[in-house]
């Protein structure tokens, strides 16, 4: 909360842990089935990797092998965010476990990416920037209107696929514009 990231819950969302109403961290022994699952499905739009095509997931195989076992998945611990995902999905290894600072993610971006793509086609990775030109989120594109990525820096949020326009419209910050790079 110090350094405004949020994401640190309220004692009284959870009245039958009976925690004291303020902010909290978790510990294991609060992290019930029932909990679990309420703020799993309170943290956004279900996963849809079930409705993606088996055609779509085998052309999106070749530049993003990792993808289809990283969607619906939850990173271990607290490590793992969206700049990890996607190089997980592109398939550097150990990259999605990790907690991807933006230096390595840049660097990954000018290796093995270029400038353009399109939204209906695998490995193109959707960039968002601040205004000050910092990378703030990521996403990769599966191809046939599907995308994958991780919405939050939390750890009850899982890797989602999302149709394309939705998670783009999702994914929407004021200050933050919206590139494309794709995956070589």
């Amino acid at each position: 909360m110090r350094h405004g990231r949020g994401n640190v819950p309220l004692g009284r969302a959870f009245p039958e842990l009976g925690l004291p109403p303020g902010r909290f961290l978790w510990r294991p022994e609060g992290l019930t089935a029932g909990v679990l699952a309420r703020v799993v499905a309170a943290s956004g739009v279900p996963c849809q990797r079930a409705e993606v095509p088996p055609d779509v997931w085998h052309a999106a195989r070749e530049v993003l092998p990792g993808a289809r076992a990283l969607a619906g998945s939850f990173p271990r611990g607290s490590a793992g965010n969206c700049f990890g995902t996607v190089m997980g999905a592109a398939g550097v290894p150990g990259a999605a476990a990790e907690w991807m600072q933006r230096e390595p993610f840049e660097a990954f971006l000018h290796e093995r990416t270029r400038p353009g793509g399109r939204d209906d086609h695998p490995g193109t990775v959707l960039l968002w920037r601040s205004r000050d030109g910092l990378a703030q989120h990521a996403a990769v594109t599966l191809g046939g209107g599907w995308a994958l990525h991780k919405a939050a820096q939390t750890w009850w949020t899982p890797r989602v696929v999302l149709p394309t326009t939705t998670l783009i419209r999702a994914s929407r910050s004021v200050g933050w514009r919206l590139s494309r790079r794709q995956l070589r």
